[in-house]
């Protein structure tokens, strides 16, 4: 199953971060596919091959870029419960709410 997540108006603060956005798209292995339309990125991400590993790496992905994070409530599961809904992880505001 393919989830789209959305990266509107990422910004850029030189030429050399924009290209590591992508390197670094291209290295998460859970990341199929993506695509810019208009100001916005579509990221393809393949939910069965999004564990531990993946989903921090999104996490990162979108803090760094200031991403809304909300979208990345859609990985919530049993099997992550015990650290994704950490309370007093960096993240738990931007993807939970207080």
């Amino acid at each position: 199953m393919t989830v789209v997540l959305q990266a509107r108006q990422v910004r850029y603060y030189s030429a050399h971060d924009e290209a590591l956005f992508f390197e670094w798209l291209d290295r998460t292995a859970c990341i199929s596919k993506y695509e810019g339309i208009g100001d916005t990125v579509h990221i393809h991400v393949d939910e069965t091959q999004v564990g531990e590993s993946e989903l921090r790496e999104l996490l990162a992905i979108f803090f760094r870029y200031r991403v809304d994070m909300t979208q990345l409530r859609v990985f919530d599961s049993a099997a992550s419960a015990a650290w994704f809904r950490n309370e007093a992880a960096y993240w738990h505001s931007s993807v939970f709410g207080s």
